[in-house]
C-alpha cells in the first residue's frame, strides 16, 4: 500500500491506524499531567477587600473586619490586602460582604478633620453629595476653605473634611455667620 500523495489522503490514513502503546500511554500521562496543573491553577479574580459583618461607622478597622474575596471585574477604588485597610475608620456604616472602596474611609492623615456646616442655601444644600469637592466661603466672600471633601450631608448639613487648621476656622465662623458651600 502506498500513500496518496495529497495531504487529506495522508491524514485520513494515519487516522485510520489504532495508535500504538507507547503513544496511548503518553498521551495520556499528558493529559493526567495538564489535569493536576489546571486543579493548582491560580485565580485570574480580581481581589478586593470586604467587611467580614456588618461595620458601624467611626471605628478603626480590625483584621477580624475584613477579609479578601476575589472578584470576576475590578472593583474601582478597591483595596488589594486586608492590611491596607487595618487602623482606618468608615465613613459611613458597611453591610457584610460588600467591598469596602477609598470613599468609605476617612482620610489618613492625622492632619485632617471634619466639621459639619449649616448651609445657608437651601437648594444647593440638597445638590452636594459625599464625594462631592467644595470651597467655604463666607457671607462677605471671604474664602475660609478650598477644596473640602465632603464626608456626608443630612438636609442643610454638610460634614467636610479638610486640613485641620482650615476645620477649626470654618466651624469657628460658622457660630456666627451664615455659611456657603461652591461646587468645584
Amino acid at each position: 500500500m502506498t500513500l496518496s500523495p495529497t495531504l487529506p489522503d495522508r491524514v485520513r490514513s494515519l487516522l485510520r491506524r489504532r495508535p500504538s502503546v507507547v503513544w496511548r500511554r503518553f498521551l495520556a500521562s499528558g493529559l493526567a499531567l495538564l489535569a493536576a496543573l489546571t486543579a493548582f491553577w491560580p485565580d485570574v479574580g480580581h481581589p478586593a477587600v470586604v467587611a467580614s459583618r456588618d461595620l458601624p461607622p467611626g471605628v478603626p478597622l480590625a483584621d477580624s473586619d475584613l477579609r479578601l474575596v476575589s472578584f470576576e471585574t475590578p472593583v474601582s477604588g478597591s483595596f488589594p490586602g486586608v492590611s491596607d485597610l487595618v487602623g482606618r475608620t468608615l465613613t459611613e456604616a458597611a453591610r457584610a460582604g460588600v467591598p469596602l472602596t477609598d470613599l468609605d474611609l476617612a482620610p489618613a492623615t492625622p492632619d485632617s478633620a471634619s466639621v459639619a456646616v449649616e448651609v445657608a442655601d437651601q437648594g444647593l444644600a440638597g445638590v452636594v453629595r459625599p464625594g462631592s469637592r467644595v470651597d467655604v466661603v463666607t457671607s462677605t466672600g471671604e474664602v475660609l476653605a478650598e477644596n473640602a471633601a465632603v464626608r456626608e450631608t443630612r438636609g442643610q448639613v454638610v460634614v467636610l473634611t479638610l486640613p485641620r487648621l482650615d476645620a477649626n476656622r470654618v466651624a469657628a465662623m460658622s457660630l456666627d455667620h451664615a455659611l456657603a458651600v461652591t461646587l468645584r
